[in-house]
């Protein structure tokens, strides 16, 4: 009986465009879109130029094919792809799937992207590799449900190895055994802590390039016949053993239905560039701002009901939530992004600045939040929230987000998406390349090649 992991490898190896419906391929672009716009809103951070300038170090040089989104620079694949994912995560403003807790796009398609232009894949081919990668880090994640959250694992990172690797090397031909020895392989590059919640520096930003570089270099090495262990996912001392123990997965989830059911129509775009299980309180504050007309001032107290496994995300430590150190802290942190809401009436990224995270308006009505743990809410199927202001003249305002906005149940329209790309596009790239990138994005299905889609990513020198 095959493993999970030669399972598949048989699947990545066999899917063919035909085989996706068309609605996977819908959704295929519009995450791309998303994702590339990310990444390109990133590029004009600080942290992305650190994070090019130690790549370069490591893999740059002329001849090199790996495009760098927003950047003029070219990178070796592997070396483009870590750039590239740490850009399309590095804002925290990228898909997630709700019940599996991944973040999908950030690894996948900076994978698609490097081996696609190096190789010169069709985009019928590139859509293909990008569906079967962000169908396998959904999987993935569904085996363990908020599990790798609990014990302090990463699974965008830790996941999105495993489907990056499926990625590169599909879209390099390989057969299911060399597929089956590059996921072996992944499993040794798969990795992502969740310690970065201590004090908010910046080691999640780089988890989902470092799935995507481990990707790359997993199914080359593969390529040229270099052996992985075959129960990666399943065995003794396999991926859901080492990092979780004996209980709280299921492996049959991995390959139920697959190719039959795709899980990844329900990953989630997202409104906010903040932790998804903020989405739902934001959205409730905004409401009451809006609707009722409160003042910061008029705010005698807020209460957030909250899953309690969601706590030691965007509730604690208490001290860090109520006054972020940096952009991460601020981004993971509950208190901060509702009261944001309450006080600006917006959440973007300009509200993650220095300046913003230190404003005193702000943190004066962070103190006011209270997290009460609600073991009802529906956590991990949606992020749902509970918002309650207790006003200073006796009133109590209460809004409930049973589903988060941007989720399969409650979908951002195509509208909503290329407005999102737009905005965060035209950070780095003038409209006219925008609106070429987004063509080349909804035409990626049938264009000979990826190339000239990687064009438009790149600015001009």
């Amino acid at each position: 009986m095959p493993s999970t992991s030669e399972s598949l490898a048989e699947f990545g190896a066999g899917l063919r465009r035909a085989d996706l419906p068309d609605g996977v391929v819908t959704a295929v672009a519009r995450h791309l879109l998303d994702v590339l716009g990310v990444a390109l809103a990133a590029s004009t951070m600080p942290f992305a130029r650190m994070a090019l300038q130690a790549a370069t170090a490591l893999g740059g040089g002329a001849g090199m094919s790996g495009t760098v989104i927003g950047f003029p620079d070219r990178l070796a694949p592997a070396w483009a792809a870590l750039v590239n994912g740490a850009l399309a995560h590095g804002l925290d403003f990228d898909d997630t799937h709700a019940e599996g807790v991944v973040h999908v796009s950030c690894s996948v398609a900076p994978a698609a992207l490097a081996v696609g232009e190096e190789l010169g894949a069709d985009g019928g081919r590139v859509v293909t590799a990008l569906a079967l990668g962000m169908e396998t880090a959904v999987r993935l994640g569904l085996a363990a449900p908020g599990v790798f959250h609990d014990r302090g694992f990463h699974p965008t990172g830790v996941c999105g190895a495993f489907a990056a690797t499926l990625v590169a090397g599909s879209l390099a031909g390989l057969p299911a055994a060399r597929l089956a020895d590059a996921l072996g392989l992944a499993g040794s590059m798969a990795s992502g802590l969740m310690e970065f919640l201590t004090d908010g520096t910046w080691a999640k930003r780089i988890h989902a390039g470092w799935a995507a570089h481990g990707g790359l270099v997993a199914a080359r090495l593969a390529g040229e016949g270099f052996s992985g262990p075959r129960a990666v996912l399943d065995g003794r001392f396999g991926f859901y053993r080492s990092h979780l123990g004996e209980r709280g997965w299921d492996l049959d989830v991995i390959t139920r239905d697959l190719g039959r059911r795709w899980h990844l129509l329900d990953i989630a775009l997202k409104p906010y560039p903040a932790c998804h299980m903020t989405h739902a309180f934001i959205d409730a504050a905004a409401s009451l701002r809006a609707e009722a007309g409160v003042t910061p001032d008029a705010i005698a107290a807020i209460e957030c009901d909250i899953h309690p496994r969601e706590m030691p995300i965007v509730c604690e430590p208490r001290a860090a939530k109520l006054a972020p150190q940096t952009d991460y802290d601020a981004k993971f942190s509950l208190p901060y992004t509702v009261a944001a809401m309450l006080v600006r009436g917006h959440v973007g990224i300009d509200d993650f600045t220095p300046a913003a995270i230190a404003d005193p308006a702000v943190l004066a009505l962070a103190q006011r939040v209270e997290c009460r743990p609600d073991p009802n809410a529906n956590y991990p199927h949606s992020f749902p929230g509970r918002l309650r202001l207790r006003l200073r003249d006796g009133r109590t305002l209460e809004r409930d987000e049973p589903v988060n906005r941007g989720s399969a149940e409650r979908p951002l329209s195509d509208g909503d998406v290329r407005h999102k790309f737009g905005r965060n596009a035209e950070l780095a790239l003038p409209a006219a390349q925008v609106d070429k990138l987004r063509a080349a994005v909804e035409h990626l299905d049938a264009a000979p090649s990826l190339r000239e889609l990687a064009t438009h990513c790149r600015i001009e020198t």
